[in-house]
């Protein structure tokens, strides 16, 4: 039987909404509780929401896999947010397979079929039914199939379009698991489509999805939201800038597949040239749940792996360079605009920097091939001019553009046009 528990968020420290007919009374539900912040999703539906609360009732509903730590419930609390736990049940291995068989058998793509136990979804519903919330948001593809079942007005935050990075992924990949892979993300994609088109409104978070999700869903209202950062948390980093010495820094979930394949790019391709001019240069690769290949990568001096940590603001203390390799991904990197709000240089792919508003040598230098990547981390290294520069303009452009209260504000907007029923 799965455990649903209920930790409802302090009566005070998130002010009353100004008037009814704006407040709004939100359900986001989550693939996990979005606390500690060591993922781009739990980094935006914790600032997100937290910026809500100031005007809004925001409950969450997280799935649950293991008794959360109380720091973090504390920390959602503090937020202003109330939160509903949802375990998953203990099947039997028998039942199981009945029940994901079932799925697969109605067309549901392989990694969507976890977590479809019916009492989560009898729990959710229960959730939904026992308050009267004006909107239920899924956050991620992963939980579309449980939010359709409710009764507030539904609507999707795509993180990623889940289909279109399977395609990407499946070109990367040798022969014969290319096949596989296409043909998973063609299944993906159709899913996904088929969802989306359920909804009342989707929520993209870069433009070039945006525009990808309108070709998907044309008769779907979507909007743009992008991903932002916190700049009152980065502030004094952003005063005392970090080490001159040779540091990089990769930051990021190591599970999700694109982040573990530019680590590797990048330190079999780029790094070996960095250190050509910079033999002292070293590189830490700090995130959650890094694969066997990626461990592996760690050789005690100038490649750390860190795994999972608790706290970023020492790594872009104590690093003096971002490097962000990736080639592969949707949505827009969290990690580049924290590194923007905490004063880090960045160098990053053009792909890593899609669905940000940034220019090339303004705010962060941009390369595509291992030879010009390794020689823009090296101008970063041998130019401080050019860093004071960067870090000042990258600084202003998070402060005026990515502060989570106003994309916050853009999502409220919203949120309340969707709820009148007008287009998005």
């Amino acid at each position: 039987m799965s455990e649903s528990r209920v930790h409802e968020g302090p009566e005070t420290g998130a002010a009353a909404p100004k008037s009814a007919e704006t407040s709004l009374n939100l359900l986001f539900c989550c693939p996990d509780l979005p606390y500690p912040l060591d993922s781009g999703l739990k980094v935006r539906v914790f600032n997100l929401g937290r910026e809500l609360a100031r005007r809004h009732q925001v409950h969450l509903a997280c799935l649950s896999r293991s008794t959360p730590d109380l720091a973090a419930l504390a920390a959602i609390e503090a937020a202003g947010m109330s939160v509903t736990l949802i375990g998953k049940p203990a099947l039997s291995l028998k039942n199981k397979l009945l029940t994901y068989a079932g799925r697969l058998a109605a067309g549901v793509p392989l990694p969507y079929i976890l977590s479809w136990e019916e009492s989560i979804f009898t729990e959710l519903s229960r959730l939904a039914a026992s308050r009267p919330f004006d909107m239920a948001i899924a956050e991620h593809l992963f939980m579309a199939r449980f939010v359709l079942g409710l009764n507030p007005r539904k609507v999707i935050t795509e993180h990623n379009i889940e289909g279109q990075l399977e395609s990407q992924l499946a070109a990367a990949a040798p022969l014969p698991r290319r096949l596989l892979k296409q043909a998973e993300a063609a299944w993906i994609a159709t899913y996904e489509r088929k969802l989306l088109r359920s909804f009342a409104g989707v929520i993209a978070v870069s433009e070039a999805d945006r525009r990808a999700l309108a070709r998907m869903a044309p008769d779907v209202p979507i909007a743009l939201v992008g991903n932002g950062v916190d700049c009152g948390r980065f502030r004094d980093l952003f005063s005392a800038p970090g080490p001159a010495e040779a540091r990089l820094l990769f930051l990021g979930l190591m599970s999700y597949e694109p982040n573990a394949e530019a680590v590797l790019w990048f330190i079999n391709e780029i790094f070996p040239r960095i250190r050509s001019g910079f033999p002292k240069a070293a590189i830490t690769i700090a995130g959650a749940e890094p694969a066997g290949p990626v461990r592996a990568l760690d050789n005690g001096e100038s490649i750390r792996v860190t795994g999972a940590v608790t706290d970023v603001l020492p790594y872009y203390q104590q690093n003096s360079v971002m490097v962000v390799p990736l080639r592969q991904g949707g949505g827009s990197r969290l990690k580049i605009l924290e590194a923007f709000a905490a004063g880090m240089p960045v160098v990053s792919t053009s792909k890593g920097a899609e669905g940000l508003e940034v220019e090339n040598g303004i705010h962060l230098l941009i390369a595509d091939r291992p030879a010009s990547f390794a020689a823009a981390v090296g101008r970063l290294l041998a130019d401080r001019e050019l860093c004071t520069a960067l870090r000042r303009n990258a600084r202003r452009l998070v402060e005026d553009r990515y502060d989570w209260p106003i994309l916050a504000a853009e999502l409220e907007g919203v949120l309340i046009r969707l709820k009148q029923g007008s287009q998005a």
